[in-house]
């Protein structure tokens, strides 16, 4: 039987795949964030449309389109990742745009982008003309395994030449292998290993702990 999103039972189900797929530290870090202790090293990439070759959906192409999702509908997002659908709709309002994966009616597999300055763990970025930042990547749990969001991020340029955006930049956890591979899949490039150290959401320390581009 599979569960949704919102299932009570979801969140164990996933922090059980999250061990099984390799990711025990990502989810050893989020277990302590419960504590105080936020200890959280993470990449910061850079990646524009390619020529290489576009990743395969394992089912086929032909049932799949991208476009903008508009707001009325990424309710679909309601209670997923902490997120709500005031919070998504005020930031669209914002200047966010929602690309997505549709399947037939429904919404495999979605990501936001957006063009304003931002701050992330207390270190502020900046992001020029042209570009966008990329957050909450999902793909729904029906539709996982069928390398949805590598093709979504590498096709969702041809959505956002039309808004004047041709790089996108994205935070990566350090420990988050799957999105790792996932950025690997479409060139991106690691700018930065950054740590963010926080203690009781009171002190917060950030160190540049790699810069790839020396």
């Amino acid at each position: 039987m599979k569960l949704k999103e919102g299932n009570r039972f979801y969140g164990f189900i996933k922090v059980w795949k999250r061990f099984r797929n390799g990711l025990f530290l990502f989810s050893l870090r989020n277990f302590l964030t419960r504590f105080g202790l936020d200890i959280a090293p993470y990449y910061w990439f850079k990646e524009e449309k390619n020529n290489g070759e576009p990743p395969k959906i394992k089912e086929g192409l032909e049932n799949y389109t991208i476009a903008l999702i508009p707001p009325s509908e990424v309710s679909v997002m309601d209670g997923v990742m902490g997120l709500s659908t005031s919070f998504l709709i005020k930031n669209m309002e914002r200047g966010q745009v929602c690309i997505g994966l549709r399947v037939a009616d429904r919404i495999a597999t979605l990501l936001f982008i957006d063009p304003n300055d931002f701050t992330f763990k207390h270190r502020n970025f900046h992001i020029e003309d042209g570009s966008g930042y990329l957050l909450n990547l999902y793909t729904f749990e029906d539709y996982r395994g069928n390398n949805l969001a590598a093709y979504l991020r590498y096709n969702c340029y041809d959505v956002l030449k039309h808004l004047n955006i041709t790089t996108i930049y994205s935070i990566t956890s350090y420990f988050n292998r799957s999105s790792i591979r996932v950025n690997e899949k479409i060139n991106a490039k690691k700018l930065k290993l950054y740590l963010h150290i926080g203690l009781f959401k009171k002190w917060h320390w950030n160190f540049l702990l790699k810069d790839y581009e020396r």
